[in-house]
Protein backbone atom coordinates (compact mmCIF):
# COMPACT_ATOMS: atom_id res chain seq x y z
CA UNK A 1 0.00 0.00 0.00
CA UNK A 2 1.07 3.90 -0.25
CA UNK A 3 2.42 4.79 3.13
CA UNK A 4 2.64 9.01 1.16
CA UNK A 5 0.75 9.60 -2.12
CA UNK A 6 3.37 9.47 -5.10
CA UNK A 7 2.36 12.04 -7.82
CA UNK A 8 3.30 11.83 -11.29
CA UNK A 9 5.73 14.77 -11.07
CA UNK A 10 7.44 13.22 -7.88
CA UNK A 11 8.06 10.01 -9.39
CA UNK A 12 9.58 11.52 -12.56
CA UNK A 13 12.11 13.67 -10.53
CA UNK A 14 12.92 10.04 -8.29
CA UNK A 15 14.14 8.52 -11.45
CA UNK A 16 15.84 11.60 -13.37
CA UNK A 17 17.61 12.12 -10.03
CA UNK A 18 18.36 8.26 -10.11
CA UNK A 19 19.75 8.61 -13.36
CA UNK A 20 21.51 11.55 -12.27
CA UNK A 21 19.80 14.23 -14.95
CA UNK A 22 17.91 16.18 -12.12
CA UNK A 23 19.67 17.53 -9.01
CA UNK A 24 19.75 15.98 -5.48
CA UNK A 25 17.54 17.32 -3.00
CA UNK A 26 19.53 15.82 -0.41
CA UNK A 27 23.13 13.70 -0.55
CA UNK A 28 24.32 12.18 2.86
CA UNK A 29 28.14 11.43 2.07
CA UNK A 30 30.15 8.77 4.28
CA UNK A 31 27.91 7.31 6.59
CA UNK A 32 27.78 3.36 7.86
CA UNK A 33 23.98 2.10 6.62
CA UNK A 34 22.05 -0.46 8.31
CA UNK A 35 21.24 -2.76 5.28
CA UNK A 36 17.64 -4.15 6.95
CA UNK A 37 17.66 -6.42 3.91
CA UNK A 38 20.67 -8.54 4.83
CA UNK A 39 21.02 -7.38 8.13
CA UNK A 40 24.75 -6.26 7.79
CA UNK A 41 26.17 -2.92 7.76
CA UNK A 42 28.29 -0.93 4.58
CA UNK A 43 29.70 2.29 3.49
CA UNK A 44 27.62 4.61 1.05
CA UNK A 45 25.68 7.33 0.19
CA UNK A 46 21.62 8.36 0.27
CA UNK A 47 20.59 10.30 -2.62
CA UNK A 48 17.32 11.70 -1.83
CA UNK A 49 14.45 13.55 -4.06
CA UNK A 50 11.54 15.34 -2.25
CA UNK A 51 10.17 13.17 -0.06
CA UNK A 52 12.05 9.91 -1.28
CA UNK A 53 15.12 8.13 -1.94
CA UNK A 54 16.77 7.97 -5.63
CA UNK A 55 20.09 5.90 -5.12
CA UNK A 56 22.06 4.49 -2.34
CA UNK A 57 25.28 3.03 -3.35
CA UNK A 58 29.09 4.76 -4.25
CA UNK A 59 27.76 6.84 -7.74
CA UNK A 60 28.11 10.85 -6.93
CA UNK A 61 24.44 12.58 -7.51
CA UNK A 62 23.90 15.62 -9.56
CA UNK A 63 23.82 18.60 -7.18
CA UNK A 64 22.97 22.17 -7.48
CA UNK A 65 22.75 25.11 -5.33
CA UNK A 66 19.87 24.07 -2.90
CA UNK A 67 21.10 20.36 -2.54
CA UNK A 68 21.81 19.62 1.28
CA UNK A 69 24.71 17.78 1.99
CA UNK A 70 24.94 16.02 5.12
CA UNK A 71 28.81 14.57 6.14
CA UNK A 72 27.88 11.25 7.45
CA UNK A 73 31.56 10.76 8.42
CA UNK A 74 31.46 8.76 11.06
CA UNK A 75 27.94 8.01 11.78
CA UNK A 76 25.52 5.37 11.61
CA UNK A 77 22.73 5.28 9.38
CA UNK A 78 18.80 3.21 10.10
CA UNK A 79 15.69 3.24 8.92
CA UNK A 80 13.17 5.53 10.75
CA UNK A 81 11.60 3.46 13.40
CA UNK A 82 8.06 2.21 13.25
CA UNK A 83 5.79 1.75 16.53
CA UNK A 84 3.31 -1.23 15.14
CA UNK A 85 1.19 -1.05 18.55
CA UNK A 86 0.59 2.72 20.24
CA UNK A 87 -2.16 3.89 22.30
CA UNK A 88 -2.05 7.19 21.78
CA UNK A 89 -4.51 8.27 24.69
CA UNK A 90 -2.30 7.70 28.09
CA UNK A 91 -3.50 11.54 28.79
CA UNK A 92 -0.95 12.48 26.24
CA UNK A 93 -2.82 12.83 22.30
CA UNK A 94 -1.97 11.54 19.10
CA UNK A 95 -0.46 15.31 18.38
CA UNK A 96 1.35 15.97 21.23
CA UNK A 97 2.71 11.98 21.11
CA UNK A 98 3.94 12.85 17.58
CA UNK A 99 5.62 15.57 18.16
CA UNK A 100 8.03 14.20 21.09
CA UNK A 101 7.69 10.23 19.21
CA UNK A 102 9.68 11.99 16.20
CA UNK A 103 12.12 13.81 18.09
CA UNK A 104 13.85 10.28 18.80
CA UNK A 105 13.30 8.76 15.66
CA UNK A 106 9.61 7.36 15.74
CA UNK A 107 8.71 8.52 11.95
CA UNK A 108 5.67 5.95 11.99
CA UNK A 109 3.22 4.44 14.01
CA UNK A 110 0.38 2.32 13.92
CA UNK A 111 -2.62 3.63 16.67
CA UNK A 112 -5.72 2.47 18.51
CA UNK A 113 -8.67 5.02 17.49
CA UNK A 114 -10.66 3.66 20.72
CA UNK A 115 -11.56 6.32 22.42
CA UNK A 116 -11.96 8.31 18.95
CA UNK A 117 -14.36 6.05 17.82
CA UNK A 118 -16.29 6.07 21.22
CA UNK A 119 -16.25 9.95 21.83
CA UNK A 120 -16.94 11.19 17.76
CA UNK A 121 -19.03 9.92 15.09
CA UNK A 122 -17.88 8.96 11.88
CA UNK A 123 -18.28 12.29 10.20
CA UNK A 124 -16.38 14.06 12.82
CA UNK A 125 -13.69 11.22 13.29
CA UNK A 126 -12.53 10.49 9.55
CA UNK A 127 -11.36 14.32 9.37
CA UNK A 128 -9.48 13.73 12.61
CA UNK A 129 -7.58 10.99 11.03
CA UNK A 130 -6.51 12.61 8.19
CA UNK A 131 -5.73 15.68 10.23
CA UNK A 132 -3.10 13.30 12.63
CA UNK A 133 -1.99 12.05 9.67
CA UNK A 134 -0.40 15.30 8.23
CA UNK A 135 2.11 15.50 10.47
CA UNK A 136 5.62 14.26 9.38
CA UNK A 137 5.37 11.22 12.08
CA UNK A 138 3.13 9.03 9.73
CA UNK A 139 0.01 7.35 11.70
CA UNK A 140 -2.44 4.51 10.99
CA UNK A 141 -4.90 3.20 12.70
CA UNK A 142 -6.84 0.01 13.82
CA UNK A 143 -10.58 -0.29 14.10
CA UNK A 144 -12.14 -2.05 16.98
CA UNK A 145 -14.50 -4.72 16.75
CA UNK A 146 -15.41 -4.65 20.83
CA UNK A 147 -15.54 -2.26 23.14
CA UNK A 148 -13.39 -2.95 26.19
CA UNK A 149 -15.96 -2.28 28.44
CA UNK A 150 -19.93 -3.31 28.84
CA UNK A 151 -22.82 -2.79 28.33
CA UNK A 152 -22.70 -0.48 25.06
CA UNK A 153 -25.89 1.46 25.82
CA UNK A 154 -25.00 3.68 23.20
CA UNK A 155 -24.93 1.60 20.29
CA UNK A 156 -20.97 2.70 19.87
CA UNK A 157 -19.99 -0.99 17.93
CA UNK A 158 -22.72 -2.20 15.65
CA UNK A 159 -21.52 -3.78 12.32
CA UNK A 160 -22.33 -0.68 10.12
CA UNK A 161 -20.11 1.41 12.10
CA UNK A 162 -17.83 -1.00 12.06
CA UNK A 163 -17.22 -1.64 8.64
CA UNK A 164 -17.51 2.08 7.51
CA UNK A 165 -14.00 2.05 9.67
CA UNK A 166 -12.10 -0.56 8.41
CA UNK A 167 -13.40 0.91 4.85
CA UNK A 168 -11.16 4.02 5.97
CA UNK A 169 -7.95 4.90 4.16
CA UNK A 170 -5.72 5.40 7.26
CA UNK A 171 -7.09 2.39 9.15
CA UNK A 172 -5.25 -0.93 8.46
CA UNK A 173 -6.07 -3.37 10.69
CA UNK A 174 -8.96 -4.92 12.64
CA UNK A 175 -8.63 -5.34 16.81
CA UNK A 176 -6.94 -5.59 19.06
CA UNK A 177 -9.65 -8.21 19.99
CA UNK A 178 -9.75 -8.23 23.54
CA UNK A 179 -13.35 -9.88 23.51
CA UNK A 180 -12.34 -13.43 22.89
CA UNK A 181 -15.46 -14.36 24.68
CA UNK A 182 -17.91 -12.91 22.05
CA UNK A 183 -15.77 -14.16 19.11
CA UNK A 184 -16.23 -17.81 20.57
CA UNK A 185 -19.75 -17.03 20.93
CA UNK A 186 -19.80 -15.83 17.19
CA UNK A 187 -21.26 -12.31 18.15
CA UNK A 188 -22.35 -10.95 14.84
CA UNK A 189 -20.56 -7.49 14.96
CA UNK A 190 -17.30 -9.10 15.88
CA UNK A 191 -17.16 -12.12 13.70
CA UNK A 192 -18.94 -10.39 10.25
CA UNK A 193 -16.43 -7.70 11.17
CA UNK A 194 -13.21 -9.74 11.00
CA UNK A 195 -14.20 -11.30 8.08
CA UNK A 196 -14.89 -8.29 6.44
CA UNK A 197 -11.45 -6.57 7.17
CA UNK A 198 -9.73 -9.99 5.94
CA UNK A 199 -12.00 -9.09 2.41
CA UNK A 200 -10.58 -5.72 2.65
CA UNK A 201 -6.90 -7.15 2.41
CA UNK A 202 -6.45 -5.37 6.24
CA UNK A 203 -4.87 -7.23 9.16
CA UNK A 204 -6.25 -8.79 12.74
CA UNK A 205 -4.49 -8.43 15.93
CA UNK A 206 -5.33 -10.57 18.37
CA UNK A 207 -5.05 -9.60 23.01
CA UNK A 208 -4.34 -13.26 24.34
CA UNK A 209 -2.34 -12.90 27.37
CA UNK A 210 -2.05 -16.25 28.71
CA UNK A 211 -3.51 -18.17 26.26
CA UNK A 212 -2.80 -22.04 25.28
CA UNK A 213 -1.25 -23.27 21.75
CA UNK A 214 -4.81 -24.59 21.11
CA UNK A 215 -6.55 -21.04 21.53
CA UNK A 216 -3.43 -19.26 19.41
CA UNK A 217 -4.25 -21.96 16.58
CA UNK A 218 -8.16 -20.80 17.14
CA UNK A 219 -7.03 -17.87 16.70
CA UNK A 220 -5.08 -18.18 13.72
CA UNK A 221 -7.62 -19.83 12.06
CA UNK A 222 -10.07 -16.66 12.69
CA UNK A 223 -7.72 -14.40 10.85
CA UNK A 224 -5.69 -13.19 13.68
CA UNK A 225 -2.33 -12.05 12.11
CA UNK A 226 -0.28 -11.02 14.88
CA UNK A 227 -0.49 -10.64 19.12
CA UNK A 228 1.76 -8.80 21.41
CA UNK A 229 0.43 -10.60 25.01
CA UNK A 230 3.23 -12.79 25.33
CA UNK A 231 4.89 -12.96 29.06
CA UNK A 232 6.84 -15.95 27.92
CA UNK A 233 9.42 -17.67 25.38
CA UNK A 234 7.33 -20.32 25.07
CA UNK A 235 4.22 -17.85 24.12
CA UNK A 236 6.29 -16.33 21.77
CA UNK A 237 7.45 -19.42 20.04
CA UNK A 238 3.79 -21.04 19.95
CA UNK A 239 2.51 -17.16 18.57
CA UNK A 240 5.19 -18.39 15.65
CA UNK A 241 4.33 -21.45 15.19
CA UNK A 242 0.53 -20.87 14.27
CA UNK A 243 1.94 -18.24 11.89
CA UNK A 244 1.33 -15.00 13.94
CA UNK A 245 3.63 -12.05 14.22
CA UNK A 246 4.92 -12.43 17.89
CA UNK A 247 5.02 -8.86 18.78
CA UNK A 248 7.71 -8.52 21.99
CA UNK A 249 6.00 -5.56 24.76
CA UNK A 250 8.11 -3.01 26.55
CA UNK A 251 5.31 -1.68 28.05
CA UNK A 252 4.86 0.78 31.38
CA UNK A 253 2.61 -1.89 32.74
CA UNK A 254 4.34 -4.95 31.29
CA UNK A 255 8.16 -4.32 31.09
CA UNK A 256 8.60 -7.98 29.77
CA UNK A 257 11.08 -6.98 27.52
CA UNK A 258 14.36 -8.08 28.64
CA UNK A 259 12.91 -11.46 30.36
CA UNK A 260 10.98 -12.49 26.90
CA UNK A 261 14.78 -12.18 25.34
CA UNK A 262 16.60 -13.49 28.10
CA UNK A 263 14.53 -16.62 27.63
CA UNK A 264 14.38 -16.76 24.03
CA UNK A 265 18.57 -17.07 24.18
CA UNK A 266 18.31 -20.22 26.18
CA UNK A 267 15.65 -21.86 23.78
CA UNK A 268 18.94 -21.02 21.43
CA UNK A 269 16.45 -20.40 18.50
CA UNK A 270 16.93 -18.00 15.65
CA UNK A 271 15.77 -14.72 15.70
CA UNK A 272 12.32 -14.53 13.24
CA UNK A 273 11.71 -12.00 10.93
CA UNK A 274 8.19 -12.58 11.85
CA UNK A 275 9.08 -10.69 15.62
CA UNK A 276 8.53 -6.75 16.33
CA UNK A 277 8.72 -4.75 19.03
CA UNK A 278 6.20 -2.18 21.45
CA UNK A 279 5.41 0.19 23.69
CA UNK A 280 1.87 -1.24 23.69
CA UNK A 281 0.84 2.69 24.95
CA UNK A 282 3.43 3.69 27.69
CA UNK A 283 2.38 5.99 30.03
CA UNK A 284 4.33 9.13 30.11
CA UNK A 285 6.99 8.15 33.18
CA UNK A 286 8.28 5.45 30.89
CA UNK A 287 8.35 7.83 27.78
CA UNK A 288 10.86 10.25 29.17
CA UNK A 289 12.99 7.53 28.50
CA UNK A 290 12.56 7.39 24.60
CA UNK A 291 9.78 5.55 22.46
CA UNK A 292 10.91 2.95 20.27
CA UNK A 293 14.43 3.84 20.43
CA UNK A 294 14.22 2.93 24.14
CA UNK A 295 12.90 -0.23 23.41
CA UNK A 296 15.79 -0.94 21.16
CA UNK A 297 18.35 -0.19 23.59
CA UNK A 298 16.72 -2.35 26.52
CA UNK A 299 16.62 -5.30 23.32
CA UNK A 300 20.68 -4.71 22.95
CA UNK A 301 21.27 -4.24 26.43
CA UNK A 302 19.63 -7.27 26.90
CA UNK A 303 21.56 -9.20 24.38
CA UNK A 304 19.74 -9.15 21.42
CA UNK A 305 21.99 -8.30 18.79
CA UNK A 306 21.77 -5.01 17.31
CA UNK A 307 21.14 -5.66 13.79
CA UNK A 308 17.78 -7.94 15.18
CA UNK A 309 16.78 -5.31 17.53
CA UNK A 310 16.77 -2.27 14.64
CA UNK A 311 15.09 -4.85 12.06
CA UNK A 312 12.22 -5.35 14.21
CA UNK A 313 11.49 -1.90 14.65
CA UNK A 314 11.91 -1.17 11.26
CA UNK A 315 11.25 -4.05 8.25
CA UNK A 316 9.77 -6.30 10.64
CA UNK A 317 6.32 -4.21 11.39
CA UNK A 318 7.01 -2.45 7.49
CA UNK A 319 6.35 -6.04 6.30
CA UNK A 320 3.58 -6.97 8.55
CA UNK A 321 1.22 -4.01 7.73
CA UNK A 322 2.57 -4.50 3.66
CA UNK A 323 4.06 -0.82 3.76
CA UNK A 324 7.99 -2.61 3.41
CA UNK A 325 8.17 -0.70 -0.27
CA UNK A 326 7.63 2.42 0.96
CA UNK A 327 9.12 2.76 4.70
CA UNK A 328 11.16 0.07 7.27
CA UNK A 329 14.61 0.22 4.65
CA UNK A 330 17.15 2.46 3.09
CA UNK A 331 16.45 1.66 -0.19
CA UNK A 332 15.62 3.37 -3.56
CA UNK A 333 11.84 4.22 -4.00
CA UNK A 334 11.04 4.24 0.01
CA UNK A 335 10.37 7.37 1.82
CA UNK A 336 13.23 8.88 3.20
CA UNK A 337 12.86 8.49 6.55
CA UNK A 338 16.36 8.47 8.07
CA UNK A 339 18.19 8.32 10.78
CA UNK A 340 21.76 9.12 12.05
CA UNK A 341 23.46 7.64 15.36
CA UNK A 342 26.85 8.89 16.95
CA UNK A 343 27.29 4.70 17.73
CA UNK A 344 25.87 1.72 16.41
CA UNK A 345 24.50 0.54 19.77
CA UNK A 346 23.05 4.01 20.61
CA UNK A 347 19.73 4.07 18.85
CA UNK A 348 18.54 7.34 19.94
CA UNK A 349 19.72 9.75 16.43
CA UNK A 350 21.82 12.82 16.49
CA UNK A 351 19.55 13.70 12.69
CA UNK A 352 15.87 12.53 12.21
CA UNK A 353 14.58 13.23 8.63
CA UNK A 354 11.23 12.07 8.05
CA UNK A 355 9.49 12.25 4.26
CA UNK A 356 12.80 13.78 3.23
CA UNK A 357 12.81 16.80 5.57
CA UNK A 358 15.29 17.57 8.37
CA UNK A 359 12.91 17.59 11.63
CA UNK A 360 15.93 16.88 14.47
CA UNK A 361 19.55 18.42 14.71
CA UNK A 362 21.80 17.63 17.20
CA UNK A 363 18.41 17.13 20.07
CA UNK A 364 16.97 20.48 18.44
CA UNK A 365 13.73 20.52 16.33
CA UNK A 366 14.64 22.58 13.22
CA UNK A 367 11.26 22.41 11.42
CA UNK A 368 8.23 23.69 12.24
CA UNK A 369 5.60 21.15 13.34
CA UNK A 370 2.01 21.22 12.93
CA UNK A 371 -0.14 23.04 15.57
CA UNK A 372 -3.20 20.88 15.52
CA UNK A 373 -5.00 20.77 18.70
CA UNK A 374 -6.94 17.49 19.77
CA UNK A 375 -9.66 20.06 21.63
CA UNK A 376 -10.67 21.21 18.00
CA UNK A 377 -12.25 18.00 17.11
CA UNK A 378 -13.13 16.51 20.48
CA UNK A 379 -15.26 18.36 22.67
CA UNK A 380 -14.62 18.55 27.20
CA UNK A 381 -15.98 14.57 29.07
CA UNK A 382 -18.84 14.21 30.26
CA UNK A 383 -20.14 16.10 33.11
CA UNK A 384 -23.00 15.36 35.72
CA UNK A 385 -26.03 17.74 35.92
CA UNK A 386 -27.69 16.82 39.34
CA UNK A 387 -25.94 18.59 42.29
CA UNK A 388 -22.97 16.61 43.86
CA UNK A 389 -24.63 14.81 46.26
CA UNK A 390 -23.33 13.34 50.30
CA UNK A 391 -25.47 10.28 49.92
CA UNK A 392 -23.78 9.01 47.09
CA UNK A 393 -20.53 8.30 49.17
CA UNK A 394 -22.11 6.56 52.01
CA UNK A 395 -22.96 2.72 51.67
CA UNK A 396 -26.11 2.11 50.72
CA UNK A 397 -29.28 0.65 52.78
CA UNK A 398 -30.54 -2.73 52.23
CA UNK A 399 -33.47 -2.31 49.90
CA UNK A 400 -35.65 -3.61 47.53
CA UNK A 401 -33.38 -2.16 44.96
CA UNK A 402 -30.20 -3.20 46.58
CA UNK A 403 -31.19 -6.31 48.71
CA UNK A 404 -27.89 -6.46 50.13
CA UNK A 405 -26.32 -5.42 53.52
CA UNK A 406 -22.66 -5.21 52.53
CA UNK A 407 -20.80 -3.96 49.65
CA UNK A 408 -18.74 -6.39 47.65
CA UNK A 409 -15.11 -6.33 48.06
CA UNK A 410 -12.63 -6.26 45.38
CA UNK A 411 -8.94 -7.28 45.68
CA UNK A 412 -5.99 -6.09 43.53
CA UNK A 413 -3.50 -8.79 42.92
CA UNK A 414 -1.57 -6.59 40.63
CA UNK A 415 -1.91 -2.74 38.74
CA UNK A 416 -4.70 -4.43 36.38
CA UNK A 417 -5.92 -7.64 37.33
CA UNK A 418 -8.51 -8.29 40.97
CA UNK A 419 -10.46 -10.79 41.86
CA UNK A 420 -13.62 -11.20 45.00
CA UNK A 421 -12.77 -11.43 48.26
CA UNK A 422 -14.90 -13.28 50.09
CA UNK A 423 -13.79 -13.66 53.38
CA UNK A 424 -13.81 -9.68 53.94
CA UNK A 425 -17.23 -8.48 54.82
CA UNK A 426 -17.46 -4.55 55.28
CA UNK A 427 -20.92 -2.91 56.26
CA UNK A 428 -20.53 0.36 57.06
CA UNK A 429 -17.29 3.68 57.47
CA UNK A 430 -16.46 2.02 60.74
CA UNK A 431 -15.55 -1.27 59.02
CA UNK A 432 -13.52 -0.11 56.58
CA UNK A 433 -11.15 2.32 57.96
CA UNK A 434 -10.26 -0.05 60.57
CA UNK A 435 -8.79 -2.12 57.06
CA UNK A 436 -5.86 0.03 56.26
CA UNK A 437 -5.74 -0.59 52.27
CA UNK A 438 -9.52 -0.67 51.54
CA UNK A 439 -11.96 2.33 49.93
CA UNK A 440 -14.74 3.22 48.83
CA UNK A 441 -15.31 3.03 44.96
CA UNK A 442 -18.12 4.73 43.41
CA UNK A 443 -18.74 4.49 39.55
CA UNK A 444 -20.91 7.56 38.89
CA UNK A 445 -22.91 7.56 35.82
CA UNK A 446 -24.62 10.96 35.14
CA UNK A 447 -26.32 9.22 31.91
CA UNK A 448 -28.27 6.28 33.25
CA UNK A 449 -28.18 8.53 36.91
CA UNK A 450 -27.30 5.24 38.62
CA UNK A 451 -23.99 4.13 41.24
CA UNK A 452 -22.34 1.01 41.10
CA UNK A 453 -20.34 0.83 44.06
CA UNK A 454 -17.90 -1.96 46.28
CA UNK A 455 -15.15 -1.69 48.69
CA UNK A 456 -11.25 -1.42 46.73
CA UNK A 457 -8.38 -3.33 48.50
CA UNK A 458 -5.06 -3.28 47.92
CA UNK A 459 -4.89 0.09 45.57
CA UNK A 460 -3.77 2.33 48.13
CA UNK A 461 -3.35 2.83 51.82
CA UNK A 462 -5.26 5.37 53.53
CA UNK A 463 -5.67 7.48 50.31
CA UNK A 464 -8.48 10.19 51.66
CA UNK A 465 -10.14 10.59 47.94
CA UNK A 466 -9.06 9.94 44.02
CA UNK A 467 -11.68 10.97 41.52
CA UNK A 468 -10.99 10.23 37.58
CA UNK A 469 -12.66 10.27 34.25
CA UNK A 470 -9.70 8.56 32.75
CA UNK A 471 -10.56 5.11 32.71
CA UNK A 472 -11.97 3.09 29.98
CA UNK A 473 -15.68 4.10 29.96
CA UNK A 474 -16.95 7.42 29.84
CA UNK A 475 -18.71 7.82 33.81
CA UNK A 476 -17.13 9.44 36.59
CA UNK A 477 -14.69 7.26 39.50
CA UNK A 478 -14.13 8.49 42.68
CA UNK A 479 -12.25 6.14 45.13
CA UNK A 480 -11.58 7.18 49.06
CA UNK A 481 -11.94 6.73 52.94
CA UNK A 482 -13.19 9.84 53.37
CA UNK A 483 -16.95 10.92 51.94
CA UNK A 484 -16.42 14.72 52.28
CA UNK A 485 -13.34 14.45 50.74
CA UNK A 486 -14.26 12.38 47.35
CA UNK A 487 -17.29 14.49 47.37
CA UNK A 488 -14.75 17.38 47.10
CA UNK A 489 -12.14 15.31 44.59
CA UNK A 490 -15.36 14.73 42.46
CA UNK A 491 -16.05 18.38 42.18
CA UNK A 492 -12.61 19.53 41.12
CA UNK A 493 -12.59 16.99 38.10
CA UNK A 494 -15.92 18.20 37.35
CA UNK A 495 -15.15 21.99 37.57
CA UNK A 496 -12.14 20.80 35.22
CA UNK A 497 -14.39 18.93 32.74
CA UNK A 498 -12.75 15.86 33.25
CA UNK A 499 -9.04 14.92 34.73
CA UNK A 500 -7.48 13.05 37.89
CA UNK A 501 -7.56 14.62 41.44
CA UNK A 502 -6.58 13.66 45.09
CA UNK A 503 -7.88 15.48 48.09
CA UNK A 504 -5.93 15.13 51.26
CA UNK A 505 -6.35 16.80 54.69
CA UNK A 506 -8.85 19.22 52.89
CA UNK A 507 -6.50 20.55 50.22
CA UNK A 508 -5.97 19.94 46.15
CA UNK A 509 -2.83 17.42 46.14
CA UNK A 510 -2.97 16.41 42.62
CA UNK A 511 -4.99 17.62 39.78
CA UNK A 512 -4.19 17.12 36.38
CA UNK A 513 -7.10 18.50 33.68
CA UNK A 514 -8.05 16.30 31.12
CA UNK A 515 -10.54 18.17 29.50
CA UNK A 516 -10.77 16.39 25.87
CA UNK A 517 -13.30 13.96 26.84
CA UNK A 518 -12.43 13.46 30.11
CA UNK A 519 -9.12 11.29 28.68
CA UNK A 520 -6.43 14.01 27.62
CA UNK A 521 -4.99 17.54 26.92
CA UNK A 522 -3.28 19.40 24.76
CA UNK A 523 -0.45 20.09 26.74
CA UNK A 524 2.62 19.25 25.51
CA UNK A 525 4.60 15.51 26.43
CA UNK A 526 6.84 17.34 28.69
CA UNK A 527 4.09 18.74 31.15
CA UNK A 528 2.13 15.12 30.93
CA UNK A 529 5.70 13.41 31.66
CA UNK A 530 6.26 16.35 34.94
CA UNK A 531 2.70 15.66 36.34
CA UNK A 532 2.29 11.62 35.93
CA UNK A 533 5.69 11.04 37.14
CA UNK A 534 4.31 13.59 40.03
CA UNK A 535 1.09 11.46 40.46
CA UNK A 536 2.59 7.62 40.34
CA UNK A 537 5.46 9.49 43.17
CA UNK A 538 2.21 10.17 45.08
CA UNK A 539 -0.06 7.10 44.63
CA UNK A 540 3.29 4.95 45.74
CA UNK A 541 4.10 7.27 48.69
CA UNK A 542 0.28 6.16 49.40
CA UNK A 543 0.80 2.28 49.11
CA UNK A 544 0.59 2.00 45.73
CA UNK A 545 2.87 -1.30 45.07
CA UNK A 546 2.56 -2.13 41.50
CA UNK A 547 4.06 -0.99 38.25
CA UNK A 548 1.87 2.13 36.97
CA UNK A 549 -1.09 3.73 38.61
CA UNK A 550 -2.11 5.32 35.70
CA UNK A 551 -3.29 1.77 34.21
CA UNK A 552 -4.69 0.83 36.77
CA UNK A 553 -7.14 3.77 36.61
CA UNK A 554 -7.37 2.76 33.24
CA UNK A 555 -8.29 -0.69 33.21
CA UNK A 556 -10.80 0.01 36.71
CA UNK A 557 -13.65 -0.10 34.13
CA UNK A 558 -12.38 -2.56 31.47
CA UNK A 559 -14.15 -5.82 31.01
CA UNK A 560 -11.62 -7.53 28.92
CA UNK A 561 -9.51 -8.23 31.51
CA UNK A 562 -9.85 -10.85 34.95
CA UNK A 563 -11.41 -11.13 37.22
CA UNK A 564 -14.25 -8.26 38.34
CA UNK A 565 -14.70 -4.94 37.07
CA UNK A 566 -16.35 -1.81 37.76
CA UNK A 567 -18.93 -1.45 34.80
CA UNK A 568 -22.54 1.30 34.74
CA UNK A 569 -25.03 -2.02 34.89
CA UNK A 570 -23.39 -3.37 38.19
CA UNK A 571 -20.05 -5.13 38.84
CA UNK A 572 -19.05 -7.70 36.23
CA UNK A 573 -17.57 -11.03 36.59
CA UNK A 574 -15.77 -11.55 33.55
CA UNK A 575 -15.14 -15.52 33.30
CA UNK A 576 -18.58 -16.21 33.57
CA UNK A 577 -20.01 -12.71 31.86
CA UNK A 578 -22.48 -11.88 34.40
CA UNK A 579 -23.42 -8.86 36.78
CA UNK A 580 -23.01 -10.25 40.15
CA UNK A 581 -23.72 -6.62 42.20
CA UNK A 582 -26.36 -4.39 40.88
CA UNK A 583 -26.41 -0.57 40.37
CA UNK A 584 -28.03 1.48 42.81
CA UNK A 585 -30.16 4.67 41.63
CA UNK A 586 -28.61 8.41 42.27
Amino acid sequence: MRVRQLTEMAYKQMIRTAKGHEAASMWITGGTILDVYTKSWRKADIVLAGERIAYVGEKAPLVNEDTICIDAKDKYVVPGYIEPHAHPFQWYNPFTLADYALQTGTTTMVSDSLFFFQLLPYDKLSPLLLEINKHPMKQFFWARLDSQTLPDPEGVFQLDGIKKMLEHPLVIQAGELTDWRGILDEREELVEGMRYALDLGKRIEGHHPGASYQTLALAAAHGVGACHESMKAEELLHRLQVGMYATLRHSSIRPDLPKLITEWLELNLPWSSRMMLTLDGATAPMLRNGVMDYTIRVAIETGMPLEEAYVMATLNPATYYGMDAEIGGIAPGRLADILLLSEKSNPTPEIVIANGLIIVREGQVVTDLPKSQLSEYISAGPTIEDKVSDQWFQFPERTLVFPLDSLPVICMMNAVISKLDETTVVHNWEELIQIPDAMLAVLIDPKTKKLTKAIIRGFAVDLEALATSFHASTEFLVLGRNPQAMKEALKVILKSKGGVAIIEEGEVLFHMPLPIGGKMTDEPMEVVIEESERFTTLMKERGYRFNDPIYSLLFFTATHLPFIRFTKAGIYEVKSGTLIYPTIPL
